[in-house]
């Protein structure tokens, strides 16, 4: 019979990479069984993708470590986030920042994510279900733009919501693999290559709307 993962290696992967130590902190310090369906109880601390509704997966946990690692976030923060997911990418992040709002494209699983990160007892993140891509400036401007979703080229309508010298992690390349790319919007600079930088390769799905392979 198959052992069941542990936690402990489930830490021990994760503080094994080469990212600072609040991330890992903040990332094991979370209940994962809160914030899943019990029937893949078994899975939680393993480093697989889990099913969390609507043909939807969880964050690969060595991706998602990685990616806010390259985020570099400060405590004083105004963040968005799209794809919240299960909600557990987005309670780790309101860990470490002053405000989180995150936007998911399914409705049910925004609704679901907010009970799941309030129970969890952080009160600095607000909801919104929709298509990200498709904010405008009703939200405000943003200290990071953290993407758990592919895009096919740089999101311009997002990263324009970034302050000065604000950062932006998403995935960025074709179907079959995309890379980690970090932009920063450097004064007077705008889309010049010298503001983005380019990390580990990753598979995640489509961003919905203009800056994805699929639509809607």
């Amino acid at each position: 019979m198959k052992m069941k993962p542990k936690k402990n290696d489930f830490i021990k992967a994760l503080a094994g990479l080469k990212v600072k130590k609040q991330v890992v902190e903040a990332i094991t310090s979370l209940d994962r069984e809160a914030f899943f369906d019990p029937t893949f109880r078994d899975r939680v601390y393993s480093l697989e993708q889990i099913p969390i509704g609507l043909g939807q997966k969880s964050e690969d946990p060595i991706i998602l470590a990685k990616m806010i690692d390259r985020f570099y976030p400060h405590k004083n923060w105004k963040v968005l986030e799209v794809g919240s997911g299960s909600g557990f990418s987005t309670a780790a992040l309101a860990s470490l920042v002053k405000e989180v709002v995150t936007v998911e494209f399914h409705e049910e699983l925004a609704l679901s994510a907010k009970e799941k990160v309030i129970s969890n007892g952080h009160r600095n993140v607000r909801f919104f279900s929709g298509d990200a891509t498709d904010l405008g400036e009703k939200l405000g401007s943003f200290d990071g733009i953290i993407i758990y979703a592919a895009c096919t080229q740089t999101p311009f309508s997002l990263v324009s919501l970034l302050k000065t010298n604000g950062a932006a992690v998403f995935p960025m390349g074709p179907p079959h693999q995309q890379q980690i790319t970090r932009f920063v919007n450097a004064p007077c600079e705008g889309l010049d290559i010298k503001n983005f930088k380019f990390f580990d390769f990753c598979f995640f799905d489509s961003i919905k709307g203009k800056y994805g392979w699929t639509e809607k």
